[in-house]
């Protein structure tokens, strides 16, 4: 098997979900097998514990189905969104252990309960907050939430100087908003920003030492482009 990827690897993008997708559907289609989505999301998700040890499953969802999603205990809903969503990855270049960054999280947490639990209750808060300004393509103060949510994830111990030099320079060059994604530690920041200003906070990013990607919401998830035939 070749994998020929766009995603940085340990780099809180999920290219270990999407290779365990993207094989999980070759696969199959070698066999003659046609799977459904949440077949193909739970084969997924079995080969992501092997990985992870108890990953989430999120994903193994939004590399299945595509676009933006809610997600919660195993069930997928798709969000249907009201115009772009434009976005800016910024790469640290620092690879981590999701496993080990999660671990830390549940260990802080068995020494100081009372404080970040209720963190994380706003962390929920905020992500259905943000569902509803995404619902309505209200990117402005969706990226206001972003900050909010990233000053708790620094409150939590996950965020690093590297993710904090990309963020405060995509924030300075006029993005709505920025944050870490996956588990912190290293990895990737993701910035929200206007379609105009994309270039221009890549450009930040680039220039705060980090490798930036101008991207957006994929309404596509998994899919077989080239059929395979015997010689």
């Amino acid at each position: 098997m070749k994998i020929w990827s766009e995603i940085p690897p340990g780099a809180g993008m999920g290219s270990s979900a999407a290779v365990a997708v993207a094989a999980t559907v070759a696969i199959s289609s070698l066999q003659g097998i046609t799977l459904s989505k949440r077949e193909v999301y739970d084969i997924s998700f079995e080969a992501e514990k092997d990985v992870h040890g108890t990953p989430s499953g999120v994903d193994n969802a939004i590399a299945t189905h595509g676009s933006a999603i809610i997600f919660r205990r195993g069930q997928v809903k798709r969000i249907k969104l009201d115009g772009d969503v434009p976005l800016v990855v910024g790469d640290t270049g620092v690879r981590r252990n999701t496993g080990e960054w999660v671990a830390k999280v549940r260990e802080r947490r068995e020494k100081c309960k009372e404080t970040v639990d209720p963190i994380i209750r706003l962390i929920g808060k905020i992500s259905m907050r943000g569902l509803q300004l995404l619902r309505k393509g209200c990117l402005r103060e969706l990226g206001e939430l972003m900050d909010i949510n990233q000053g708790l994830l620094d409150a939590l111990g996950v965020s690093t100087l590297a993710l904090s030099n990309l963020i405060f320079a995509a924030r300075g060059a006029g993005a709505y908003g920025a944050k870490l994604t996956g588990a912190g530690g290293g990895g990737c920041m993701i910035a929200l920003t206007s379609r105009d200003k994309s270039s221009v906070v890549a450009g930040a990013i680039r220039d705060a030492g980090g490798t930036p990607i101008i991207t957006g919401v994929s309404m596509e998830g998994v899919k077989i482009e080239t059929e395979f035939k015997e010689a």
